[in-house]
């Protein structure tokens, strides 16, 4: 069994739900990663990640931040793009986790789409409302052809069932950490400063700069930014001087940089507004933090509720105002015990154990038709 990827994330970002699916299944099978495509001369280089990991990087006239934006650019870049695949991945299982791709269903059957956010959630940034109607549009076609659709949380699920029955969940993972020499601490450490860390892609629209404004006028906090920090954001801090900024990490650097944290954070902005309700994913994140022993103070979202995670694992902000004192909190209550589960738990949950499940699904419809 081989697979393709089809995405709109380049490969070099912070580890998401599709760049977890293709490392789990390469331990297995042969996997072929779709990434966002960059401005260029129209080409589609390759690059070998590993023996059976391959990342398809592409180029075309727009960028990916505006082309997939443009209904009649990205339609004209999805015809180009899936006919020069369509001959060499004939014999590929396809994944799409990009909600646009209509075109995909005119060069591949039995697509499956895996949609690990909230359900056109893109459709609330997006300004004019011509463009989120013809995201949502897209999607509940995506939806509708798929084989079958895979959500990361029983909501998100539930929402995917309005537009296809063949709806599953399979919840987020924990990265494999395992092949990488990470001193985890097993005490927490009492310190003149707590340490925090927030890792992902930062930008005005999914994380609080009021969050972080809240924490850095706390003269015992470090905050550490590790992914790339959208240019608008940053101006929006108040004392840039206490702000550390990583960048883009990956890999070990990016685990032992978490690992020098007290505590993690995930300050979502939509879930700490009067739309609080609608997230209806998990946050990927806290899977990593959890593979390295780390407490988390999250946003509240809906697909929290359903995971049932023990005490002291996440600590839930309903508003921005909460994240100082539930940070506090957090590092008060953190122990070796607590240590040891956090680690635990994410080496029962890891996206190895997802992908089985993918292929229980999978198998269980080919048998079906």
């Amino acid at each position: 069994m081989k697979f393709l990827i089809n995405t709109l994330t380049h490969w070099e970002e912070p580890p998401r739900a599709r760049h977890q699916v293709a490392y789990a299944l390469s331990k297995k099978y042969e996997v072929t990663f779709i990434a966002a495509n960059k401005f260029g001369l129209p080409r589609i280089n390759s690059v070998s990640v590993n023996n059976n990991l391959t990342v398809l990087k592409p180029y075309f006239f727009v960028g990916n931040k505006i082309r997939y934006r443009l209904p009649i650019i990205n339609e004209i870049y999805l015809l180009w793009l899936f006919k020069k695949l369509a001959r060499k991945y004939a014999d590929y299982e396809v994944i799409n986790f990009d909600f646009t791709a209509t075109k995909i269903f005119n060069f591949f059957n039995d697509v499956i789409y895996y949609c690990n956010d909230s359900f056109s959630a893109i459709s609330k940034h997006i300004n004019p409302q011509i463009i989120a109607r013809y995201h949502k549009k897209c999607e509940a076609f995506v939806v509708s052809h798929a084989k079958f659709c895979i959500g990361v949380s029983p909501k998100l699920k539930d929402e995917l069932k309005k537009f296809n029955p063949n709806s599953f969940e399979i919840a987020l993972g924990s990265p494999d950490i395992s092949k990488y020499k990470i001193d985890i601490q097993n005490n927490p450490r009492r310190e003149k400063y707590i340490n925090i860390s927030l890792m992902g892609i930062i930008r005005r629209y999914n994380i609080s700069y009021k969050v972080l404004n809240l924490l850095l006028a706390n003269d015992n906090i470090r905050l550490t930014l590790i992914g790339p920090v959208e240019d608008k954001f940053y101006d929006m801090i108040e004392k840039k001087e206490k702000l550390i900024i990583k960048g883009p990490l990956l890999g070990e650097m990016l685990y032992k940089e978490i690992n020098e944290s007290d505590i993690t954070i995930a300050p979502y902005v939509a879930r700490l507004t009067d739309d609080a309700d609608s997230g209806v994913g998990t946050g990927s994140k806290i899977y990593h933090y959890f593979a390295l022993g780390k407490p988390v103070v999250i946003s509240h979202m809906a697909g929290l509720d359903a995971i049932h995670l023990p005490d002291g694992f996440i600590y839930v902000a309903k508003k921005e105002e909460d994240f100082p004192e539930l940070i506090y909190k957090a590092h008060r209550e953190n122990n070796s015990e607590l240590i040891k589960q956090r680690i635990e738990y994410a080496k029962n949950n890891t996206w190895e154990k997802r992908m089985e499940r993918l292929i229980e699904i999978y198998e269980k419809h080919e048998v079906s038709k």
